[in-house]
């Protein structure tokens, strides 16, 4: 198969000069390009782009200026003769005026950068603030996109989140471990992090040896412990020590002293957060027992 190739020629564009002898100086160029053109002229017309510059030019053919390879004869001549004339046009007036619109698109850019940049850096000090553990800013360094590179935060030392999903040291919160294709990371950055999946972890991020967070059933106990309403009694019948949330009655046997709680209360026990009193306080119910407390640790685990 044979290949055609045609070349499409763009139309000029259209002049819009801002001196009176444009048409007088396009005539002799006109006349002048009807001759051969010769290698020295083609050098000077290099030469007068050159030394006058693209805005000069630019002023001088009405229109923004390609460069010599890209230009006309007619273009060239009139380079060559507006030099010699030492003419010093004014800009198009389309030509300052785009300029104005670039300038203000540019300026307008700028700002919504800065503005971006500002709100990424004030999520990020509170997305540190509130994970309170130590955390580097680490670019993908093989994808990148209008913005730029996704920044991702990455932890100094291993972290867990939720009930067990672990979050590798140096490696992006984001990252499943394990996963086939791991992000190329770059060495820590003076940026904030800018990957909204990093930035949502930041706030369930905790380190590897600690407990997790409490589960709703958890937090609603230790909301009864942290109220006074949760004993240690000893029944009468049985006279073993029984954990009872005595702000409410139980259905079963005994059910006057409130509802048992001995099982989940030993499971926060073991997990620091709660602690029982050494010496007897009065129940709600007017009943004797040891009341159950909050540590700093089960204060820490209901407000965070």
């Amino acid at each position: 198969m044979r290949r055609h190739v045609v070349t499409a020629l763009l139309p000029r564009p259209v002049p819009d000069p801002a001196y009176n002898t444009y048409e007088m100086l396009r005539t002799d160029a006109e006349r002048k390009s009807r001759g051969p053109l010769g290698p020295e002229d083609l050098k000077s017309m290099y030469e007068v782009a050159d030394r006058r510059g693209n805005d000069w030019c630019t002023a001088v053919l009405g229109h923004s200026f390609p460069g010599i390879d890209r230009s006309s004869s007619v273009d060239g001549w009139m380079l060559v003769l507006a030099d010699a004339m030492e003419l010093d046009p004014p800009l198009p007036p389309s030509v300052v005026e785009a300029r104005k619109r670039r300038q203000e698109h540019e300026e307008l850019l700028a700002q919504k950068t800065k503005e971006r940049q500002e709100r990424e850096k004030r999520r990020w000090d509170a997305a540190v603030a509130a994970a309170g553990v130590e955390m580097t800013v680490r670019e993908n360094t093989r994808h990148s996109g209008v913005g730029g590179s996704l920044r991702h935060a990455a932890p100094t030392d291993d972290l867990v989140s939720g009930r067990s999903r672990k979050h590798p040291a140096d490696r992006g919160l984001c990252e499943t471990p394990g996963r086939s294709n791991p992000l190329h990371l770059s060495e820590p950055v003076d940026a904030p992090a800018n990957c909204h999946r990093c930035l949502d972890y930041m706030e369930k991020v905790r380190p590897a040896n600690a407990p997790a967070p409490p589960t709703a059933a958890e937090k609603k106990l230790l909301e009864l412990i942290k109220s006074g309403v949760v004993f240690t009694l000893r029944p009468g019948r049985t006279n073993q020590p029984i954990v009872f949330d005595t702000s409410q009655r139980s259905t079963a046997a005994w059910g006057h002293l409130g509802r048992k709680v001995s099982a989940a209360v030993k499971k926060l026990e073991a997990k620091g957060w709660v602690v029982v009193d050494e010496q007897f306080s009065r129940t709600q119910a007017d009943g004797m027992g040891w009341r159950w407390r909050l540590t700093d640790a089960g204060t820490a685990a209901l407000e965070g």
